[in-house]
């Protein structure tokens, strides 16, 4: 047993293999390797577009926040100088109460 080399049984394994069987052998190695680095390319792909979405979203909700916070506060600056000018505008009914803040007028 000590005389059995793994490569010298491949390789007669190789030579003694139809054509067909020989050349499936050195095609998909490739084809699996490129295919593996397709997959990667396209997770990665992938995973940018929705961290860029998910970005745009953040932003998107980040100045919603802003201009609800900024019509809270002129609002309340319109209550303690008496209300006696004009309000800042008119609220919206959705602008009127948030559940999240518990902020604004009921």
């Amino acid at each position: 047993m000590n005389d059995y080399n793994f490569r010298a049984d491949l390789l007669d394994t190789f030579q003694s293999a139809p054509d067909a069987i020989k050349s499936l052998m050195l095609i998909l190695p490739l084809a699996f390797a490129l295919g593996l680095i397709a997959l990667v390319l396209h997770h990665r792909r992938a995973a940018w577009r929705m961290e860029r979405h998910d970005a745009m979203e953040r932003d998107a909700r980040e100045a919603e926040w802003e201009r609800m916070m900024e019509t809270t506060l002129a609002d309340l600056r319109w209550q303690e100088d008496g209300g006696t000018a004009r309000p800042p505008h008119p609220l919206r009914k959705d602008e009127r109460f948030d559940e999240t803040l518990m902020l604004g007028r009921n």
